[in-house]
């Protein structure tokens, strides 16, 4: 597993600006799920435009659970910033 966060940020822009393609980066099993759903329903409008929403919501979820998933596994609380005791 990556122990890098991944920015919540980015992924909003990637998703944004790109759709399923942008879902890549924060899971590639996401993006090729939403992109055959896409491909699959291309003949319509509503189809293409909900997997574009989806992504942008399914982008944001996958990061913040990853990020949930290192800060458990490096035993940080989610408002640690890292630096330890003060």
């Amino acid at each position: 597993m990556n122990l890098r966060q991944k920015s919540r940020t980015t992924s909003a822009v990637l998703t944004f600006l790109f759709g399923p393609l942008g879902v890549f980066y924060s899971s590639a099993a996401g993006a090729i799920v939403l992109i055959l759903v896409a491909l699959a329903s291309a003949g319509t409008v509503i189809g293409p435009v909900l997997c574009w929403i989806a992504a942008m919501i399914w982008g944001d979820h996958t990061v913040r659970r990853h990020n949930e998933s290192v800060d458990r596994l490096l035993n940080r609380s989610s408002g640690d910033d890292g630096d330890g005791p003060r």
